[in-house]
C-alpha cells in the first residue's frame, strides 16, 4: 500500500499548498493513495510520534511518502516503522534550519529519495532529486482582466498591482506600501490581500495607515479566492529578502500559472525562476520597474505568455507526476 502522510493543514500555507498538489500528483502516478493525516492527532510530541508510526504500520504501508511533516517525525518513522520511506523537502535547510546537518543527515539516511521543490535544496542530499512544485494550472489560469476586477469591485479604467501575503518584512511587505505610494502619484492602485500580520514594525504599520488612508492601497479580506486576484492585477509584486521558509513561495507559482507577470526580489529562494519574473535588486526601486513594465505591452505580454507556457509544461500536476513518476515506479 502507497501511503501519504501530511501535516493538513499547517500554520505555513504555503507548504501546505505544496503537500496538498503533491498529494494530487501521487494520485496520478499511484491512482490509490491512503492519507494518513497527522493534524487530527492531539497528543504530547513523544505520544503524537509514536501513534503515527504505529497508523504506518496498522496500515500496511510499504511505502510511505513524508509530506510536510516535522523533522522529527521522519526521524521517528523511518527508525521505528522499517517502511521505505520518500521525504518531500520544501525548504532550505542550511540557511532555514538550526542544526541543519543533524536533519539532514536524518533524512537523508532515512529516505530511499528525498524530493526538493528547488535545485539547491536538493542539491543538499546525496539521494536528493529536483522536481518543480505542482499547482492547479486549471484553477490558476488566465481570465478576463475586467471580469476578474468586477468581483472585487476593483476600478477598471487605471493599471493595479498586487500582494498576496502576509503583514512581514521578511516578505519585503514594507516594500510593497512604500511603493503604493509613490505608485498612486502615476494613477496606480495597489491592491493587498491575505493579510496576517507576521512580522510589523511601528514604522510599517504608519505607512500602512497613510497608504490606506490616501487610497493608494486597497485591502482586501483573507477570504478572497486569491485565484481571482491573479487575474484582476496587471503585476504581483514579490519582494522577498533573502531565504524563504518556502521555496519557492507559491505566491510566485499561483501567478505564474496564472499569466501573470511577477515583479520580484533577487531571492536565492526564487533562483530558479530569474528568466520568468522582474528581478529588482537590493537598493533598485520597485515603482521604476513596475512603471516600466506597465508601459511596455510587449514586454508585458511575453511575460504573461512565457509564465503560462511554462506552468503547463513543467508545473502542472501531469507535468511534475511524469518527471517524478521516473525516480518513484
Amino acid at each position: 500500500m502507497i501511503c501519504a502522510v501530511i501535516r493538513h493543514p499547517s500554520l505555513k500555507e504555503g507548504q501546505t499548498a505544496l503537500a496538498r498538489g503533491f498529494l494530487e500528483v501521487l494520485r496520478l502516478i499511484y491512482n490509490n493513495v491512503h492519507v494518513i493525516d497527522t493534524a487530527r492527532v492531539k497528543a504530547p510530541k513523544q505520544l503524537f510520534y509514536l501513534l503515527e508510526s504505529a497508523k504506518v504500520l496498522v496500515n500496511s504501508c510499504d511505502t510511505v511518502h513524508l509530506l510536510n511533516v516535522n523533522k522529527p517525525l521522519i526521524t521517528f518513522m523511518n527508525t521505528f516503522t522499517n517502511k521505505e520511506s520518500i521525504t518531500y523537502q520544501f525548504s532550505h535547510l542550511l540557511t532555514i534550519h538550526s542544526f541543519w546537518r543533524l536533519k539532514k543527515t536524518a533524512i537523508e539516511r532515512g529516505s530511499r529519495v528525498v524530493v526538493g521543490t528547488s535545485r539547491r535544496i536538493a542539491g543538499l542530499f546525496n539521494n536528493g532529486v529536483f522536481t518543480y512544485p505542482p499547482v492547479d494550472t486549471e484553477l490558476f489560469r488566465p481570465r478576463d482582466r475586467d471580469w476578474a476586477r468586477g468581483l472585487f469591485d476593483l476600478p477598471r479604467d487605471r493599471p493595479i498591482v498586487g500582494y498576496v501575503g502576509d503583514v512581514d518584512v521578511k516578505r519585503g511587505f514594507d516594500i510593497v506600501v512604500r511603493t503604493a505610494l509613490k505608485l498612486a502619484k502615476y494613477g496606480v492602485k495597489t491592491v493587498v490581500t491575505s493579510l496576517r500580520v507576521d512580522n510589523a514594525t511601528p514604522e510599517l504599520v504608519r505607512d500602512l495607515r497613510r497608504a490606506v488612508k490616501d487610497g493608494a492601497l486597497i485591502v482586501l479580506g483573507r477570504e478572497v479566492p486569491v485565484w481571482y486576484l491573479y487575474n484582476a492585477v496587471d503585476a504581483l509584486l514579490l519582494p522577498i529578502r533573502g531565504d524563504y521558509p518556502t521555496e519557492p513561495p507559491m505566491t510566485l507559482i499561483e501567478a505564474l500559472a496564472s499569466g501573470t507577470p511577477v515583479i520580484g526580489g533577487d531571492s536565492p529562494s526564487m533562483a530558479d525562476y530569474r528568466d520568468l519574473y522582474v528581478v529588482v535588486r537590493d537598493k533598485q526601486d520597485y515603482a521604476d520597474f513596475v512603471l516600466e513594465t506597465l508601459n511596455n505591452k510587449d514586454v508585458h505580454e511575453n511575460l504573461a505568455m512565457k509564465s503560462r507556457e511554462f506552468a503547463i509544461n513543467n508545473l502542472s500536476y501531469n507535468a511534475v507526476a511524469y518527471k517524478l513518476s521516473k525516480y518513484l515506479l
